[in-house]
């Protein structure tokens, strides 16, 4: 009986660990570290007298989430010595999943995430958890340890700040692949003028190496920063695989179809796309080895 039990209870732990999970990336960017926070509150639930557990579902939350900010504060920290641009882990559709299975989420993309990045630990969580997991102001107030009013107003400081930015059109899925392949063949081939029908005016490059991969050390921004770059490095590198038979693939990452270029069996290039208006806005390029490993 008391198996049983057990069996039951770690049920319902597993019904709500999708959810932790999904909290923990967007609020640290990393997902070994939500991984290792899911499973710390999953320690902390089982050591917990379940007759103190009024609602499961905020005590998971709100362990889940204190932890994560606890990291975060740690993680903002060693950013400050990170080399060059950072991005966020890429968060791997699952491969067992057919392709026409996955649906595009605009609530975990690389472009959001880097946002979400430039807000403040409770800005951030609060528009997390009421914006994109519809927690209410007094769930979050409580999940926080703040008041209901500041919970409030960092949410709409938090949303403010990532609505300066445009959305991704809601292009389909085979339109978004139809770039991706069109944005490989016109850098391959160094045609700028395709190139430059594929780009938004106001395009912007984000590509993180680490220090330990080649990449652009700056954000690039606009046509004039970013065509020469892509002259320069990308349509040699492109030619490159395509000479040399290397795997270059469409994988689903961080809600979207990405490109992965590979080499001798290991990602060595993430390209993620924001589509605006039928063109190009954003690419967020993963380079740094620690980071691609996830693809492998």
């Amino acid at each position: 009986m008391d198996a049983l039990k057990t069996m039951q209870e770690v049920q319902q732990f597993e019904a709500n660990r999708n959810k932790l999970l999904g909290i923990a990336y967007r609020i640290t960017g990393s997902v070994s570290e939500a991984e290792d926070i899911v499973q710390e509150t999953f320690i902390r639930w089982s050591n917990a007298d379940a007759t103190e557990i009024k609602n499961l579902d905020a005590w998971l939350c709100t362990i889940t989430t204190r932890l994560s900010l606890d990291l975060l504060k740690s993680a903002r920290h060693k950013r400050e010595s990170y080399l060059g641009p950072w991005l966020p882990e890429p968060l791997i559709e699952s491969k067992h999943e057919p392709e026409a299975a996955h649906e595009i989420d605009q609530t975990v993309t690389m472009a959001l995430m880097v946002l979400l990045d430039q807000l403040s630990a409770t800005e951030r969580a609060s528009y997390i958890l009421h914006d994109l997991f519809n927690y209410s102001f007094n769930d979050v107030a409580d999940i926080l340890g703040q008041s209901v009013a500041s919970c409030r107003k960092q949410a709409s400081r938090g949303r403010e700040k990532i609505h300066l930015e445009p959305k991704h059109s809601i292009a389909s899925v085979d339109k978004h692949q139809k770039l991706i392949s069109a944005f490989f063949k016109a850098t391959r081939d160094a045609d700028s003028e395709a190139l430059l029908k594929l780009l938004s005016d106001d395009i912007v490059f984000h590509a993180d190496g680490g220090g330990k991969a080649s990449a652009a050390q700056d954000i690039l921004t606009g046509r004039g920063e970013v065509m020469p770059w892509f002259n320069k490095v990308l349509s040699p590198a492109f030619k490159y695989f395509e000479q040399k038979n290397e795997k270059r693939s469409i994988e689903w990452f961080n809600g979207l179809p990405g490109l992965v270029l590979w080499q001798n069996g290991k990602a060595v290039s993430a390209f993620s796309f924001t589509i605006v208006d039928n063109k190009i806005r954003k690419i967020h390029a993963l380079r740094n080895p620690d980071k691609l490993k996830f693809f492998c």
